[in-house]
């Protein structure tokens, strides 16, 4: 219990270094607000593998990620955490928490604890968050308003790498193949709920749809 208690503290100081690092970045690198805001994106949601270390009871896991639900929504409305906001229209850093404490119970509420439901936020985290940089960068041919072949092949290759390097991470070596296979299975769902969904809301449709699919396709390993 103390060392998930010391876990909770740990957590916030690693989410408000991650806020401080872009922060600094945007302010002597001369990054732009949306690159900073996708770096903090990309950051803070490594916090799954801290937790998935860390916490062994769902409901000392899931005090962060609802804390996160209320300091997003604070710095959506008030414009706290610069580094964290872009679209005052688009609340999507608090869809992202809601996303994250959904999916942080699902992985620790069963016993044993499940690694899959995170394979959501994996996917959220690197895929949708480089397609939105790569995208931005390399416009090759618009799919959609939103949406570019350039942003999309991202999202297909970051997704595979994030969730094979996860499932390697918490599987081992056992089942390689299987993780390939998995890692190339969420990469693609990822990527294609990302493209179906609305601009505003893919920070809840894909990570739970993924994560939620992960936790049905698990019980069946």
């Amino acid at each position: 219990m103390n060392n998930q208690l010391i876990a909770i503290f740990a957590s916030y100081i690693f989410v408000f270094s991650v806020i401080l690092f872009a922060t600094l970045l945007k302010k002597y690198g001369r990054l732009s607000d949306y690159t900073t805001r996708k770096l903090v994106h990309i950051g803070v949601g490594n916090w799954v593998i801290y937790a998935l270390f860390n916490f062994s009871d769902w409901f000392l896991a899931i005090i962060p990620p609802i804390s996160f639900i209320v300091i997003n929504y604070l710095s959506y409305r008030y414009k706290i955490f610069k580094a964290m906001e872009l679209d005052e229209k688009n609340p999507g850093t608090v869809y992202y928490s809601i996303s994250l404490a959904i999916l942080t119970f699902f992985t620790f509420y069963y016993i044993p604890r499940t690694i899959f439901p995170y394979l959501g936020i994996m996917v959220m985290v690197w895929g949708d968050g480089f397609a939105a940089l790569i995208g931005r960068a390399f416009p090759i041919k618009k799919l959609s308003e939103h949406k570019s072949i350039g942003g999309s092949l991202a999202f297909l290759v970051m997704s595979f790498l994030a969730c094979y390097i996860y499932l390697y991470i918490f599987r081992g070596e056992w089942g390689v193949a299987l993780n390939f296979k998995l890692a190339l299975l969420f990469a693609v769902i990822g990527m294609y709920v990302e493209y179906r969904t609305r601009k505003n809301i893919d920070n809840l449709t894909v990570p739970l749809i993924v994560g939620i699919l992960g936790l049905i396709l698990e019980r069946s390993l």
